[in-house]
């Protein structure tokens, strides 16, 4: 596989503390991606544990026939900075780092890092076929920034939205090339929540 799409999971039915599944647009959005995903080349579906990156991953893998693998490593995780590494951050952002839940805080992005190496490198440049990964919207913006080797907190200003297609290629020379970031063009049509 040579190509690479990371996408947020659908909207989420309720808060994270719960692990909740997907809202009824949340399900909505995921068959959505599915339809536009059937057209691809999608070799392979892999997601984080929990249940809305699950239920999304399910919706894309039953519509184009593979089986959607959960994997721990694509888990929802907030890139945190060790003690002697809050220069790396404005100062403005200390208080909502603050608030991170202490199991979601991955220190200096060192599990994003793990699994960001652990996705690329099932990429091969002369493989054809795409790769699917559903998993949180932390975790996309710092893939993508350790694509390109951008400052640590270059994941904050990157916007993710639920369904958001971040698409990655590894090229001929090695290089991981990142073609585009939060494609949303499948939800143009997708009515909001009590839209007749």
């Amino acid at each position: 596989m040579n190509r690479l799409l990371v996408i947020r999971h659908a909207e989420a039915d309720g808060h994270d503390t719960s692990d909740p599944g997907l809202s009824e647009r949340g399900a909505r959005q995921a068959q959505a991606l599915a339809d536009r995903l059937a057209l691809d080349d999608v070799s392979r579906v892999l997601c984080g544990p929990r249940l809305r990156a699950r239920r999304t991953a399910q919706a894309i893998a039953e519509r184009i026939g593979v089986i959607a693998e959960a994997v721990p490593y694509l888990d929802d995780r907030t890139p945190f900075p060790s003690a002697d590494r809050w220069g790396d951050y404005p100062a403005h952002r200390r208080e909502w780092l603050d608030d991170t839940p202490a199991d979601e805080r991955d220190e200096d992005g060192a599990g994003i890092a793990a699994a960001w190496q652990e996705v690329s490198g099932m990429l091969e440049a002369d493989a054809p076929g795409t790769l699917v990964v559903v998993t949180h919207a932390f975790v996309v913006g710092g893939f993508v920034a350790r694509a390109l080797n951008a400052a640590p907190d270059a994941w904050m200003r990157l916007p993710i939205d639920n369904t958001g297609v971040t698409e990655f290629q590894r090229r001929a020379n090695g290089e991981i090339a990142v073609l585009r970031v939060n494609d949303t063009a499948h939800l143009r049509d997708l009515q909001p929540d009590g839209a007749a």
